[in-house]
Order: structure tokens, then C-alpha cells, then sequence
């Protein structure tokens, strides 16, 4: 992840025939927690304000549906092109984020976890984080890495919390939502009371997505998993289920078309060619990894590099 980012940072990523695509998840008004967001993945709406308003100073703000159509006809991007994205859905980026894109008409792709829409519940990993926040435990064995680790402190709760997301994120075949719910529950805590509408946790709603769906020029919606599962650890028929209903979702609940995805988690090993055509066989035509990079005009529209912003 890219922290804390300079004026030179960002604007080092503007260049003058390529796209570089942004990768956000949440913007908050003030970060007060002690172990939770320790990776910044929601931002402070000051600094938000500063990546948007240097952007638009000195590039060409792009929607995804734009850089499709440069992509899918071999359009050369103009000097500066870049465009905004978030991941998962979650209720900040309409409540603090939108109203900074509008004031400096910036447009932005919101990519929907369309479980988290539906039952309002949290990622994997934001679960982990709650819990190990929350948690009167002083210690805890990860049985599927048979170490133990010490909780007496903050300091040694986020070196939990590194360990876990290095385990999940590259081991081949584990399931991350069997994972946490097992760490949840060793740390005293069940799937039941780990609901929460703090700002980190809340997420859109149906009826939210769909009046800014027919309604908002600037705000779009694509697709990024039901569950949030690592798209290419899922057998053929999970896969099947975890596009299909995402999808369907989109569609009669959300009023979404979507050709636009995104992968969870998004690096290289995180999908592959079979998620790639099975995504093209249900009609999207758009996919971005979270793999850092700037794009041209001949990227694959599959393997989009976005730059992850913390």
C-alpha cells in the first residue's frame, strides 16, 4: 500500500499517454482507533480532499465507462488520464467522499460486495480486526499456522493482525471466511455480534445504490464478488455461484448492468484465466486487479493496474 502521499507522489503518477487507475476503500472524517484501520484503509477526508483536488489540478479526470471505451477502440489517453475506485461498498463513499468528487467533478466506480449490501455484514478481515480490537483475550493459538500470539497490547494486536493478512493472502486454497470465523470465535466473539454501523464497518444499501445508479452522473457501480471469496481459490461450481448471484443481485436489486468488476483481494494469484472467461461469458467487459502500475492504451481491460492509495 502507498502511505501517506505527497503532492510529488501523486502527481508522479500522471503521465503523458498513460492511465493510472486509484484504488480507495473508505474516507473517514477523523481516524481515532487504536488498532482498527492500522493500514489506513479508510483515509481522512482532509487528506481525500488533497489526492482529489491535486488530481484534478493537473490531470484528466476519466469514469471507468470512459477508459473502456478508450481500451476496447485503442484510444492513446490524454496527458494526465486517471480514474477513481473503491472497493467492497461501503456507505462513506457516498456520505463523505461523493460530495468532495462533485465539488472538484471527479467521477468515480464504487465496486460492490453485493453480500456486505445485503446483510450489512463485514470482509474477512474487518471482522479479525474488530474482534482482535474488541477482544478480553491475552492470548491466541492460529492453529492453521500453529503459532501462538501474544494480545496485552496494540502493538502486539497489529502484529496479529500483519501475520493473519500474509497467511490469508497467500496461501493457496484457504478460505478466508472460514478462517476468520474460527479466529473470531477464539477470540469470544460469533457471527451474530459482529454487525456494526461504525463508519468503518457500514455499508450502502439497495435502495442507496439504486436511486445513485439512475440518478448520479458521476457515481457508477460494477461487481466485486458476493462474499468477498479469492475468486480463484473457489471451485468451478462456487465460482459459478459467487459470480452469479453477485450479478443478480446487481441487477433486480440494485438496478445495475454491470460490465464492470473487480477482483477480491486483486493480485496476480487472486484470479485467473478461468475467472477471466467465466466473468466474460456473464457480459463484463472490465476488470482491475490491485496489482500497482500505470496503464496504456494496450493493457487487457482483465488486468488493469490500479494504485492502491492509504
Amino acid at each position: 500500500m502507498i502511505s501517506n502521499i505527497s503532492q510529488m507522489d501523486v502527481k508522479s503518477f500522471l503521465s503523458k499517454d498513460g492511465l493510472a487507475i486509484f484504488l480507495f476503500h473508505g474516507v473517514i472524517e477523523k481516524q481515532t482507533y487504536t488498532v482498527r484501520n492500522y493500514m489506513g484503509k479508510h483515509i481522512q477526508t482532509d487528506n481525500f480532499e488533497k489526492y482529489i483536488s491535486i488530481l484534478a489540478a493537473n490531470g484528466n479526470p476519466m469514469s471507468m465507462n470512459q477508459v473502456l471505451q478508450h481500451l476496447e477502440h485503442g484510444h492513446n489517453f490524454l496527458p494526465g488520464s486517471f480514474a477513481i475506485t473503491f472497493d467492497d461498498g461501503f456507505e462513506n463513499n457516498i456520505s463523505v467522499a461523493k460530495p468532495i468528487l462533485e465539488k472538484y467533478k471527479v467521477p468515480a466506480m464504487i465496486y460492490l460486495t453485493t453480500d456486505f449490501i445485503d446483510t450489512g455484514q463485514m470482509s474477512w478481515i474487518d471482522r479479525i480486526e474488530y474482534a482482535v480490537q474488541h477482544t478480553k483475550k491475552r492470548q491466541i493459538k492460529i492453529f492453521q499456522t500453529n503459532r501462538n500470539y501474544s494480545l496485552n497490547d496494540d502493538d502486539e494486536k497489529i502484529k496479529l493482525l500483519i501475520a493473519v493478512r500474509q497467511f490469508v493472502k497467500n496461501t493457496q486454497g484457504c478460505n478466508p471466511i472460514n478462517f476468520s470465523n474460527q479466529v473470531c470465535m477464539d477470540l469470544g466473539f460469533s457471527e451474530n455480534n459482529l454487525l456494526s454501523d461504525d463508519p468503518l464497518d457500514k455499508k450502502l444499501i439497495w435502495d442507496q445504490v439504486k436511486l445513485i445508479n439512475k440518478n448520479d452522473r458521476l457515481i457508477s457501480f460494477g461487481g466485486h464478488s458476493h462474499t468477498h471469496s479469492i475468486l480463484s481459490y473457489l471451485s468451478y461450481e462456487d465460482l459459478c455461484f459467487e459470480l452469479d448471484t453477485s450479478l443478480s443481485l446487481l441487477k433486480y436489486k440494485g438496478g445495475v448492468n454491470p460490465i464492470h468488476y473487480s477482483y477480491p483481494e486483486g493480485l496476480a494469484h487472486c484470479y485467473s484465466k478461468t475467472v477471466m472467461d467465466e466473468l466474460k461469458i456473464r457480459g463484463v467487459r472490465c476488470c482491475p486487479t490491485a496489482i500497482s502500475g500505470v496503464n496504456s492504451a494496450k493493457t487487457n481491460p482483465f488486468e488493469l493496474f490500479r494504485i492502491m492509495v492509504a
